[in-house]
């Protein structure tokens, strides 16, 4: 039965590489891939499928923070296996910072962020929402918090196809980050596909909007500790850099190595408010890659991350 899935899913996911493909543009200058080798080893075994969750949200969402809880709740019941990036987006109002009597230090939203809710998700208007390895649920990939149990868990369940590993470290004196991402694969793969790599903030304390009839944070929170915050999008957007083109069909066994380094003294670049970004603390972020198709909606075939040792 896990045969018949993993065939179907390969199947599913190559025909979907067919589908037009939107450009994909590196935005971030001071990704500078340094290293890009591949080799035949042995053949290795299917990693857990984990999943990538997208969320939508704002500091002016009163209803995010029992939507951030939900996705807390199931990382805690599958740890390690649940991949959260917070998107902060231009448009809808419940994005913009809070404002008095409860005012907000920090403008978390981004571009890049935005470049993903209009490429691939059509855009974005109502909060807080999600996207589950951009699977669909209703012939929709956007998703409502109801929905979302039930798509973590068919994610959870669904075969690996593709390995992925990443590795990462961060020079303080010169702020460059390295990441390394190895890719591995345990069954022939023949359709097109993507490395995708952001960074995220974890433990950013500012100001979030609750709703007034909060028996604890009537109103708001001033202390509102901030977690999976986008702070930038390393590799292109909005579908990621391609893996090894040249080697069309990617055989059980090959290894492929991506060596980048980021600059992230420009961190703050495509921000909606560059003034108003939280500081950047190292030992407060993540790495997040994920691998799609190379074709939109860009399926998301495995995900993983790593601190920013």
């Amino acid at each position: 039965m896990k045969k018949y899935l993993l065939l179907m899913a390969v199947a599913t996911l190559a025909i979907s590489s067919c589908e037009e493909k939107a450009p994909n543009v590196r935005l971030t200058e001071p990704a500078i891939e340094v290293k890009d080798t591949t080799y035949v080893s042995t053949v290795p075994p299917a990693q857990p499928r984990n999943v990538l969750v997208e969320e939508y949200t704002g500091a002016s969402c009163t209803n995010c923070p029992a939507a951030h809880e939900v996705l807390k709740e199931y990382q805690k019941q599958h740890p390690g296996r649940i991949n959260v990036i917070g998107l902060y987006i231009k448009g809808p109002i419940q994005t913009v910072p809070p404002t008095a009597p409860h005012a907000a230090k920090y403008d978390f939203r981004h571009d890049d962020a935005t470049s993903i809710a209009q490429n691939i998700y059509g855009g974005v208007s109502m909060l807080p929402s999600a996207g589950i390895d951009r699977l669909p649920v209703n012939k929709s990939i956007k998703l409502d918090r109801s929905t979302w149990g039930g798509a973590i868990e068919n994610g959870l369940a669904m075969p690996d196809s593709i390995n992925l590993a990443l590795e990462s470290t961060f020079d303080n004196a010169s702020g460059i980050a390295t990441i390394v991402a190895t890719i591995s694969y345990p069954m022939t793969i023949t359709f097109a596909h993507n490395l995708n790599l952001v960074l995220v903030q974890d433990s950013i304390v500012d100001v979030q909007e609750y709703p007034t009839t909060d028996t604890v944070h009537p109103g708001g929170d001033e202390e509102y500790d901030f977690t999976n915050v986008l702070r930038t999008v390393i590799t292109a957007l909005p579908g990621g850099d391609a893996i090894f083109p040249n080697i069309p069909a990617k055989e059980p066994g090959r290894v492929i190595v991506r060596v980048y380094k980021y600059d992230t003294k420009n961190i703050a670049d495509r921000t909606v408010n560059p003034k108003k970004q939280p500081p950047l603390v190292a030992a407060h972020c993540r790495i997040i890659g994920y691998i799609t198709a190379a074709s939109t909606p860009y399926r998301i075939m495995q995900s993983a991350q790593t601190t920013l040792k």
